[in-house]
């Protein structure tokens, strides 16, 4: 899991050069010149699809993070379709019991973590639940087993898993729907819960990246909920994020005894968008272990940073590419597309040791 994404991206607004679709992206992707991104922010003003990697290489098994975020001010989330782009290898349909990866979700007064676990589609062909959701009968389904950590509950929330057909092939391969659990009302997604949704994050384990280079662009289709718990498709909007692949953001570091400082110099590599301009991070490791945001800054044309830092004691950093910007291209919502995000890749991470100095 990405922890600089989850919970700690930077709130500083930077605007960068736009991007453009390299050899092997999807079909909408024919034309993303001259849009701007800027900087990610910590506390979202409207909605929006966060996606990170662990592996962002072609062809490569990698761990892969698609984060839904409903700020405070936004309608509840109801139900979510997450498209997933052509050239991702997955199976809807693995054997009952086999892990698809791991679920975090966080409301507004708890957080929940759990298991994402295939199931027997046939279990869902006639519930009522299932219909309200997602109609008809599917090829696969992903059971989101969670268990709440300050209420103790416990809650089962089903993904329909299936490959895309006609028109919707336009917008992926596969598609994942599933609908939310609600703060006060039941829903498609299970009983109430008590506090609304904020953060839905889907850790993948099994994808496999697409074998060409390209910007390739996951899609959610988000609906609120109507005054019985099921979604309502009229109040439909669009979010957006761009994985380049492959991509690689290199970090190495160093200590300047004689200033007390850190110096830190990277490049960002990839062949299907501009490496000039994009927004870098860097991140500390805290003294609780945790990661915290330290500065930002931009790439050269040629993908270079560099960052220094006063530094007074040992301590591990790591650097971060991410960003935000307005959607490109018309959306097939009712509700348009609301934003569109540059999926974030993490460099290794770097530590600088500080010895005491010796007093003779």
């Amino acid at each position: 899991m990405n922890v600089k994404l989850l919970f700690a991206v930077s709130a500083l607004a930077l605007v960068v050069a736009g991007w453009f679709a390299g050899a092997g992206a999807t079909a909408t992707n024919a034309a993303r010149s001259g849009a701007t991104f800027a900087q990610a922010a910590a506390a979202p003003r409207q909605p929006e699809l966060d996606l990170w990697s662990a592996k962002p290489g072609l062809g490569a098994r990698a761990t892969t993070d698609v984060l839904l975020r409903v700020p405070n001010g936004a309608a509840e989330a109801g139900k979510m379709t997450l498209y997933v782009p052509a050239g991702y290898a997955i199976n809807p349909a693995d054997p009952v019991g086999t892990k698809e990866g791991t679920v975090f979700l966080q409301t507004t007064s708890d957080f929940a973590v759990g298991d994402l676990k295939a199931a027997d589609p046939a279990a869902y062909v006639n519930t009522p639940q299932a219909q309200a959701c997602a109609p008809g009968t599917h090829v696969g389904v992903w059971a989101m087993n969670l268990g709440f950590d300050l209420s103790s509950t416990k809650i089962t929330v089903p993904i329909y898993v299936d490959p895309t057909s006609g028109d919707e092939t336009a917008l992926g391969a596969y598609k994942l729907q599933a609908c939310l659990p609600l703060a006060g009302v039941a829903s498609p997604g299970g009983w109430p819960i008590g506090s609304r949704v904020r953060d839905l994050d889907l850790e993948f384990t099994r994808l496999t990246n697409p074998a060409s280079a390209g910007l390739y662009v996951w899609k959610g289709f988000v609906d609120n909920p109507d005054a019985s718990g099921n979604p309502d498709p009229t109040t439909t909007y669009e979010l957006r994020s761009d994985m380049p692949l492959p991509a690689k953001l290199g970090l190495t570091g160093k200590l300047d005894r004689k200033h007390r400082r850190a110096v830190f110099s990277g490049r960002l590599s990839a062949q299907a968008m501009p490496v000039g301009g994009v927004p870098v991070s860097l991140y500390r490791v805290t003294k609780g272990g945790d990661w915290s945001y330290v500065a930002t800054t931009q790439t050269s044309a040629t993908g270079s940073y560099r960052f220094t830092r006063r530094i007074t004691r040992t301590t591990t950093y790591s650097t971060e590419i991410s960003g935000i910007r307005d959607c490109v291209g018309a959306s097939t919502a009712p509700g348009g597309c609301l934003d569109e995000t540059l999926a974030a890749i993490d460099s290794s991470n770097v530590r600088i040791v500080v010895r005491a100095r010796r007093h003779h």
